[in-house]
């Protein structure tokens, strides 16, 4: 993940705000990631294993809200098209490609596994 690269260098504890002035300095950090650590808690992170944990949080509850309404069972590609069309976030919809293509999803905690 990039934000593991992004970040493997700096030394702990970095505010939110000291997060994102590091991370515009990265050449190699995509907007999703970026927009990640936009919604990352407004708090001071003592490691990236606490970063990495609070952006899964994120990303899994925008996943939830997203599909709270989605008629399963279906298919990885089913869901991504779906995510697409609600306008979810790129990272949001990069963690549907993590999934595995040829699994039948039950709901919504089969995806957030």
């Amino acid at each position: 993940m990039e934000i593991i690269s992004a970040f493997k260098e700096i030394r702990f504890p970095k505010t939110k705000s000291e997060l994102l002035l590091i991370a515009e300095t990265k050449d190699d950090i995509s907007e999703a990631s970026t927009i990640a650590l936009n919604r990352l808690d407004d708090r001071t992170f003592n490691s990236i294993d606490e970063i990495c944990s609070n952006v899964k949080i994120v990303c899994d509850l925008e996943i939830y809200d997203a599909l709270r309404e989605f008629k399963f069972p279906a298919s990885k590609e089913e869901i991504r098209k779906y995510m697409e069309s609600r306008n979810c976030s790129k990272l949001a919809i990069q963690k549907m490609d993590e999934l595995h293509p040829d699994i039948v999803f039950n709901d919504i905690s089969d995806v957030c596994k």
